[in-house]
């Protein structure tokens, strides 16, 4: 009895093996075949038309999977368009040491309206970037991080950032303008004089705006 027991149970477990093999078997074909089922009727033109008319019928939109594979598809290629644009563009500063002036400011601001004065005076080539036009706007964050000042005008000579409005008038006032406007290979060639003038930026820290001062201070 004990052996046949044991001869038994091999073979039992065999079948068992091969039932449930074929069980999960059957599970997966009847899965495929709902899932290829599920596809065809998905992209069936009478079934796609079928659903926007009741979607319509409630108010709200229908996209088959074909029309939202498209537009993921050309979603993806606009995304890797940019990018490669992106990536084949030079990184741009708030400073460009090629240009000898340029102005973060705002028409508004009576300031920005000076300094850009001041440079017209001395017939200085310069670029203004007025932070009131929603394509600048963005550019104000980066400004305040990066040269640790709260009002406007921000105000770069050859790259270099030196401060606001009053920073500009004092470096005129000590007649270092013509040397803060010198590019690297001028400044080479200048004088040991010149070479030896030390441009201060001198940022302004308080955040008042100057029609709330009375009497007004200069930026």
């Amino acid at each position: 009895m004990q052996k046949s027991e044991q001869t038994e149970k091999p073979w039992t477990a065999k079948v068992t093996d091969k039932v449930l093999a074929a069980l999960n078997r059957a599970d997966e074909l009847g899965g495929e075949l709902r899932d290829y089922l599920q596809d065809v009727v998905a992209a069936d033109p009478r079934y796609v038309s079928a659903r926007r008319r009741v979607a319509k019928l409630l108010g709200r939109a229908y996209e088959s999977r074909g029309e939202v594979a498209h537009k993921a598809k050309v979603a993806a290629e606009h995304t890797a368009a940019v990018a490669a644009v992106t990536a084949g563009k030079p990184a741009r500063t708030l400073g460009d040491p090629a240009i000898k002036a340029q102005i973060y400011g705002k028409r508004s601001c009576p300031w920005t309206g000076r300094a850009i004065t001041l440079l017209e005076r001395h017939k200085v080539d310069h670029d203004f970037v007025d932070l009131e036009e929603p394509e600048h706007e963005a550019k104000l964050v980066p400004l305040t991080i990066e040269t640790k000042q709260n009002t406007v005008p921000y105000i770069y000579l050859r790259g270099r950032f030196i401060g606001g409005f009053n920073s500009l008038s004092e470096i005129e006032r000590l007649g270092q303008l013509e040397v803060a406007l010198m590019s690297p290979a001028e400044l080479a060639a200048a004088p040991a004089h010149l070479r030896a003038v030390e441009i201060v930026a001198r940022p302004n820290t308080d955040e008042v705006a100057p029609a709330e001062q009375d009497p007004p201070s200069e930026r």
